[in-house]
């Protein structure tokens, strides 16, 4: 069993966990929430900017190739309560997309360009967007975190 040293920062503060790379990340939550005494629905995990949507993932799943290399990673801590949820619900919070992502439902998508015009097509839900401008394309990768639903542990 490989070990690795994930680390949790939560208002602040630096939290160590030592797992196993088998251990899936649904354990390892229920572990730092027994050593923190939090509910493990009122958090949600980040990972280089991305939330972490699925928990059935493994170490060597989530982790870049440098975090695989120290066997080390860096999980950012939230609480998703509901006066973050109010105070969200009225902020507007955009980040680009680091993949190539359907405007209309967020999926990832299929990008194709001709004659300096983008062709977005064959996401999950067989949405196709043609003609978009170059000078257009990026406002069309944004995603808005504050209307991100967590799933429940």
């Amino acid at each position: 069993m490989e070990k690795v040293e994930i680390i949790f920062n939560y208002n602040g503060t630096e939290i160590s966990l030592q797992a196993d790379t088998k251990k899936k990340f649904t354990d390892i939550y229920k572990n730092f929430s027994s050593k923190t005494k939090t509910e493990r629905k009122t958090l949600y995990f980040m990972y280089n900017g991305n939330i972490i949507r699925n928990y059935e993932l493994k170490f060597n799943d989530i982790a870049n190739e440098e975090d695989k290399r120290r066997k080390k990673m860096n999980l950012l801590v939230n609480e998703a309560n509901e006066e973050n949820e109010a105070n969200n619900s009225q902020r507007v919070v955009l980040i680009n997309s680091k993949k190539i992502i359907c405007p209309k439902c967020k999926e990832d998508i299929l990008i194709k360009m001709e004659d300096y015009m983008i062709t977005l097509y064959d996401c999950k839900n067989n949405h196709k967007i043609d003609k978009i401008f170059l000078s257009e394309f990026e406002s069309t990768q944004t995603i808005d975190i504050s209307k991100i639903i967590l799933p429940e542990l």
